[in-house]
């Protein structure tokens, strides 16, 4: 027997973590202590599970009977208590037996270097399984929300690619309380969204500590496994920034290859062993054009920000605990532990808007207040009344968003996220830079009182305090912050004010219509007809006295709607009733619009003048399927027989592009001029600009579009939808029209964080965790791929769903840019003759002897191409509005101005030449006067007809992108509206 080792003493140890802390390997400290490496690890072990290097106390001697045996007679003297004493020696001796057999088959003969977790391995009831640290930190798929949502590994006992197993905390016991807003203790243990959490160690109240980043997990310089920091030494020369090409001949740089590789395997969700064998895989095919190891990519996959924070809630009366939830709840005194609300998941994800904004406003700055605007007309939110009366000097308003998206169609747990944008920055960067400030994953609804508070102090903060910033420039730069609108639908929009839903009495956050309830079919149903007398508007005045009454005397029967007091209350400058926006997205595309295509085509209403049949049906289809639209329409247009599959963006585009034109001949007379008054004033809070006058027209549209609805579809369809149609002009006045605060661009960013979690584990920390990874990663891309080919930002385009990095392009001029790569041909007899025709173009002819034609260009973000490039995309976006008439561009060609700059680089002296055709109106429009209004609610829609007559002109004289339709043989052209 080999004597006793001597202990190795408290300061050495000591000095083993600082060595470790500093980024050196177990090699490395062993060799300059002195030490065995086994000796080491086992120290940097302890360390990391228990936070200390001090001797702890011991277990004592082990116990005869293992846990495993003890549960087997357990079990069998629970189903056969007769069993004797020797029967139960005789199973005792089976376990043994059978664990004496099952032992360890590692033949690695104790060399930690080469130690690996047995996958096969079943661990003992109340043996701790967790892998050790050193593994965790080595691969960052594993750790965190990874852990257990990762892909699942099915190489039973393959120790190179072991899936390593997390602690199982899900059998705690539970006081066997419950909570209203989300789940029942039960029912969180269903998926066990903590499990990733608690295995990553946040159960130790480490709050605070900066060596633990945004997932709990132990922030190290370098792996603790010798094997991956020393395998590659090469890997130190790995670097995005790296211009060296991946093989002689090659379009891409080593640095472009890993910034698609990071940017694959993050989208993907590969798993440590995947990685690997890809990399091995690239490498075996160019040798030596990626790292072999797993520690470049894992540097770049685990974000270690600090900054992000949990924020808890009471499990039985949910109230705000804070990132710190103390022992006990202030409000219902029920004993709390950080570790037992980290298990069950009471808590929620928030990334401080200081931080985001600072990230955000040192790259675009430049753009703050870089609307486009007319003047007397309202277009964007900063022309808004609203807008202008409060507004503050160096600050910042944000528009924020609230609504819960289910995880599936098929599950009961949702996410909830509070969604922020600027609305200094114009509408396009707006929707390219949306902040996520707080997330929430669970059943059913978050109280909103404890979802809002860190929200609401954080902005109260910045609203008096401010934060400081840098630009590009280095100047530092102060700015406070204000929430001043809130986008969401109509239930979440009830939920945030606190009134009654609008299926109850007094159920408008607007006005205080009552409603009317009627029978429809075997049911009941509230409808909001038109009030003869009209209806008051809510105040916030009012409003927050109906809700202290309520609150003093709880008495319903005086609270008109008003359930209490909302939290929206102490946000600075925000008023809880106009800071509300009446969504067009769910109020008009989603609502009325899918409301009434759907009745025309029910069978239930056969007999009714506005049915329309199955030929009809057919008919549109056909119309439909021919239509080519211009790209500002995302999804291409599908037959209504599909209506059912139909998002809000295809809804849309129906009601306001489509349906002027194929439902002229269709639908009776008396329904269609009906109809009309509901997309003519669609028009008008769409478009890019509109006067006051223009706003009153399409408010006396819209309010007898609301008024006719009885009469001639019955009072049961005035629905609360229709009834939201009458707050739309006001709420244009307020804070810009329609486009300036929709719902689409929130929208669209909740679809993607939806496809940011694989799995039904640590939902909302994948997604944090997605997000802002993607987010450093596009940062890191617009620098890196600057150069990079076409094809090269194509692939990054697509696999990281964003265009931040721009295709090959050309600057032309002011928001002017082209679009690929050009080609050089001699203008043409007719193009020099429509030249010669221009008096601001009869130079050109003289200058240039070559021409360079591209197919497309961008010109203040409208996507313009020639004909030809769109009969070969079925998009036509060559149909414009000039400062004279309507065009159809035949060609785009940019020519050489005459200038001294000799050829330089930084040379801007050429102009981009539209040559296009003219689309004359005919003598015979379509009229549709309404006698309440005095105006021609069809004026939009012109027929047209082609001129053979080719003209040129330049970017400047473009007004419009326009939509251009042919039905029955007539082409109709439309303005675009903002989508």
């Amino acid at each position: 027997m080999m004597p006793r080792s001597k202990e190795t003493q408290e300061h050495m140890r000591n000095q083993v973590i600082d060595i470790y802390q500093s980024g050196k390997g177990y090699k490395s400290i062993a060799k300059a202590l002195g030490l065995q490496r086994t000796t080491v690890r086992a120290i940097i072990q302890k360390w990391r599970k228990h936070g200390t290097v001090v001797n702890l106390p011991r277990s004592g001697r082990p116990t005869n009977v293992s846990i495993r045996a003890r549960q087997r007679l357990i079990q069998e003297v629970t189903t056969e208590p007769r069993q004797t004493s020797e029967e139960l020696q005789a199973s005792l001796a089976l376990v043994q037996a059978d664990q004496v057999s099952a032992g360890p088959t590692d033949d690695t003969e104790g060399d930690p270097d080469d130690e690996k977790t047995d996958s096969n391995t079943v661990p003992e009831v109340g043996q701790n399984t967790s892998p050790s640290s050193s593994d965790i930190e080595e691969d960052p798929t594993l750790s965190g929300d990874h852990a257990s949502a990762g892909p699942t590994d099915d190489r039973e006992g393959d120790p190179d690619h072991d899936m390593l197993s997390v602690r199982d905390y899900s059998t705690v016991e539970d006081d066997g309380e419950s909570t209203d807003s989300s789940s029942s203790d039960t029912e969180a243990t269903d998926e066990d969204p903590m499990a990733d959490y608690v295995s990553a160690g946040l159960t130790d109240d480490r709050g605070g500590d900066p060596e633990y980043d945004m997932y709990g997990e132990e922030i190290s310089p370098v792996s603790s496994d010798d094997e991956t920091a020393e395998e590659d030494p090469m890997e130190q020369l790995f670097d995005f920034n790296e211009e060296k090409k991946i093989y002689a001949g090659s379009s891409v740089t080593t640095g472009a290859l890993l910034l698609l590789l990071v940017v694959f395997i993050l989208k993907h969700g590969l798993s440590k062993a995947a990685t690997k064998d890809l990399l091995d895989l690239l490498n075996f095919m160019v040798p030596g054009c990626v790292p072999k190891s797993w520690h470049f990519f894992k540097k770049h996959l685990t974000d270690s920000s600090p900054t992000t924070e949990l924020h808890f809630y009471c499990p039985r009366c949910t109230s705000y605990l804070g990132v710190d939830p103390g022992d006990e709840c202030l409000v219902c005194q029920k004993s709390l532990s950080r570790k037992g609300l980290l298990e069950k998941a009471y808590y929620f994800l928030v990334m401080p808007l200081e931080i985001q904004l600072r990230n955000i406003l040192a790259n675009i700055h430049e753009k703050l207040g870089k609307h486009f605007t007319r003047e007397a007309s309202i277009s964007d939110v900063n022309t808004g009344s609203k807008y202008k009366r409060d507004r503050q000097d160096a600050s910042i308003t944000l528009s924020f968003n609230c609504k819960g998206s289910p995880v599936s169609n098929s599950s009961k747990f949702s996410v909830w996220p509070i969604l922020c944008t600027i609305n200094e920055l114009p509408y396009v960067d707006r929707c390219k830079n949306v902040l996520l400030h707080t997330l929430w994953f669970g059943r059913g609804k978050p109280q909103v009182q404890s979802f809002f508070t860190p929200f609401i102090n954080e902005v109260q903060k910045l609203s008096e305090e401010g934060f400081y910033w840098r630009d590009e420039d280095g100047f530092e730069r102060h700015t406070r912050v204000t929430a001043r609108v809130c986008v969401c639908d109509t239930v979440a929009r009830a939920m945030l004010q606190n009134f009654k839903p609008f299926n109850r009495e007094f159920g408008c956050g607007f006005c205080y219509h009552k409603g009317e309830m009627v029978q429809t079919g075997s049911g009941y149903t509230r409808i909001y007809p038109i009030q003869v007398d009209g209806c008051d508007l809510r105040h916030m005045v009012e409003t927050v006295q109906i809700a202290e009454f309520v609150m003093e005397n709880d008495d319903d029967e005086h609270q008109m709607g008003v359930k209490g007091p909302s939290p929206l209350i102490l946000l600075p400058f925000f008023d809880i009733i106009q800071g509300f926006i009446p969504d067009y997205m769910h109020c008009v595309c989603l609502g009325v619009t899918r409301q009434f295509v759907n009745l025309w085509f029910d069978p239930l209403y056969a007999n009714k003048g506005f049915h329309l049949t199955h030929l009809h049906l057919s008919n549109l289809d056909k119309a439909v399927h021919e239509i080519q639209p211009p790209d500002e329409i995302g999804q291409g247009p599908r037959r209504l027989s599909e209506r059912m599959y139909w998002k809000a963006s295809e809804w849309r585009a129906f009601a306001l592009l489509y349906s002027p034109i194929i439902l002229r001949n269709v639908l009776p007379a008396l329904y269609y001029k009906h109809w009309m008054l509901l997309v003519c004033a669609l028009h008008t809070l769409l478009s890019q600009f509109a006067t006051q006058d223009e706003l009153n027209c399409a408010e006396l549209c819209l309010v007898q579009f609301v008024a006719k609805i009885p009469s001639l579809y019955g009072l049961e369809h005035c629905s609360y939808n229709c009834h939201l149609l009458t707050h739309l002009s006001e709420s244009a006045r307020d804070w810009g029209l329609l486009w300036a605060n929709s719902a689409f661009v929130y929208e669209s960013m909740n679809n993607r964080l939806l496809q940011m979690f694989s799995g039904t584990k640590s939902v909302s920390s994948q997604i944090f965790k997605n997000f802002f990874s993607y987010e450093k990663v596009v940062r890191k891309g617009s620098a890196v791929l600057e150069d990079a080919s076409t094809k090269l930002k194509d692939i990054f385009c697509s696999v990281t769903s964003c265009d931040v990095v721009s295709k090959s392009s050309d600057c032309i001029g002011e928001h002017l840019v082209t679009l690929g790569c050009g080609s050089c041909r001699y203008l043409s007899t007719r193009e020099v003759a429509a030249l010669q025709k221009s008096d601001t173009l009869a130079w050109c002819h003289r200058h240039c002897e070559s021409v360079t034609e591209y197919k497309r260009c961008v010109y203040k973000n409208m996507l313009v191409t020639s004909s030809d490039d769109s009969v070969a995309v079925k998009r036509n976006n060559s149909v414009i509005e000039t400062t004279s008439c309507f065009a159809l561009v035949e060609s785009l060609v940019v020519v050489q101005k005459p200038c001294s700059c000799e050829g330089a680089a930084n040379c801007y002296c050429r102009e981009l030449i539209i040559f296009y055709k003219q689309l004359q109106p005919i003598s015979r429009q379509l009229v549709i006067n309404v006698s309440q209004i005095n105006a021609n609610i069809a004026k939009f829609l012109v027929k047209v007809k082609r001129s053979n007559e080719l003209c040129a002109m330049t970017c400047v004289d473009i007004t419009a992108k326009c939509v251009m339709i042919e039905s029955e043989g007539q082409l109709y052209v439309m303005k675009m509206p903002v989508f």
